[in-house]
C-alpha cells in the first residue's frame, strides 16, 4: 500500500467531520420535533360520547401503568364522566398521585377521591372522622325534583296482565297460552306422561 499524501489525509478528515456534523445536526432537528409533537399531544381534547366503561378503563390504564401500582387495592368507578376511586394505598403521596393522574384525563368531569391508608377508616364510613369523611352528597349539588314522588303501588306497568280477582269478577277467564306452548305432558313420549 501507498503512503496517503497530506492532501488525501486532510481530504478524508475533513469529509469524516463532514458526515459526523451532519449526524449530529439530524439528530438534533429530529429530537425538537419530538419535543414539539409532545407539546401538541401533551393535553389532547376530550373525545365525544366515551361511555363509563371506556373511561373506566382508560383511567385504570392510566393510573396503574406504574408496574408498582396498587391494582389490586383501588376499584375505579365511572358514572357520567364523574370517577369515583375506592380502596387503600399505602403512602399519602399515592393518593395525590393517583388522583392527579385521574384529574390529567381529559374526558373525566370530576374525581370523587374515597381512598384511603391502611389502618385507617375509609371515608365513606360513619366512624371516620369528620375530616376524612366525603360522601357524594358534599360532593354533588343536589338536584331539586321535577316532579312529586310516587310510591310503587301508585304506579301500574303500561299493557299490564289483570289481576285474577278482576278477571273472575268480571266474568273473563285466563287468557290462553301463546302459540308453540303446549300442555304439560303433550308431546312427550306415554311413559313419561304424568297420570291424569
Amino acid at each position: 500500500m501507498s503512503a496517503m499524501s497530506p492532501i488525501d489525509q486532510t481530504l478524508k478528515a475533513t469529509n469524516r467531520a463532514a458526515r459526523t456534523a451532519f449526524r449530529v445536526s439530524t439528530w438534533g432537528i429530529r429530537q425538537g420535533m419530538g419535543v414539539v409533537e409532545r407539546l401538541a399531544n401533551r393535553n389532547p381534547a376530550p373525545k365525544p360520547d366515551i361511555d363509563s366503561v371506556t373511561l373506566a378503563r382508560k383511567v385504570e390504564t392510566e393510573i396503574f401503568r406504574e408496574p408498582d401500582a396498587p391494582k389490586a387495592s383501588v376499584d375505579v368507578n365511572v358514572v357520567d364522566g364523574i370517577v369515583s376511586l375506592h380502596g387503600q394505598v399505602r403512602r399519602p403521596d399515592d393518593i395525590r398521585a393517583i388522583e392527579a393522574r385521574t384529574r390529567a384525563i381529559p374526558e373525566v368531569r370530576g374525581v370523587e377521591n374515597l381512598l384511603h391508608l391502611p389502618k385507617t377508616p375509609a371515608p365513606t364510613r360513619a366512624d371516620a372522622p369528620a375530616r376524612q369523611r366525603r360522601t357524594r352528597s358534599s360532593k354533588r349539588p343536589s338536584t331539586p325534583r321535577t316532579e312529586a314522588r310516587r310510591l310503587a303501588a301508585d304506579k301500574t306497568p303500561p299493557e299490564a296482565e289483570p289481576a285474577p280477582d278482576t278477571l273472575a269478577r268480571e266474568g273473563r277467564g285466563r287468557q290462553p297460552a301463546p302459540l308453540g306452548s303446549h300442555e304439560p305432558g303433550e308431546g312427550e313420549p306415554e311413559d313419561q306422561r304424568p297420570a291424569r
